[in-house]
């Protein structure tokens, strides 16, 4: 296996355990697939940077909602000690307060950095798909 394939399969993983991790609401395993000054830009929230604030972020949504959520790789493109993955996800979310739940489709930016010789996330941003037209 060529490097450029054994880093597009530890990306791929990394992915896929965050898509899991989010499914089980553990923030502290997801703040894990960070690095040390990862950072969030999720729709109608700041910015969060670095552990503690993603944790809290992490924590903070799993006390109101639950996700099933299932995020599939469109693009892997790799430059150095650097990776962008743009991907998108189909999210089962159930509102904990009520049990209410709905179904969206999002859009989904990665920017890998790797540390160490192991890749993490540096960088996530999300928003969702628009409506059809």
């Amino acid at each position: 296996m060529s490097q450029l394939e054994a880093d597009q399969t530890a990306i791929k993983d990394v992915v896929d355990i965050y898509s899991e991790r989010i499914s089980r609401s553990d923030a502290e395993a997801l703040v894990s697939l960070f690095t040390q000054d990862g950072v969030v830009m999720a729709p109608d929230a700041p910015t969060m940077t670095g552990a503690g604030q993603l944790k809290a972020f992490f924590d903070h949504a799993f006390t109101m909602i639950r996700m099933d959520a299932k995020i599939h790789i469109d693009e892997i493109t790799i430059s150095g000690e650097y990776a962008f993955v743009r991907c998108h996800s189909e999210v089962h979310m159930t509102l904990l307060e009520t049990n209410a739940s709905h179904f969206e489709e999002n859009r989904e930016l990665f920017v890998f950095q790797k540390v160490g010789g192991t890749w993490g996330i540096a960088r996530y941003m999300f928003n969702k798909l628009p409506a059809s037209r």
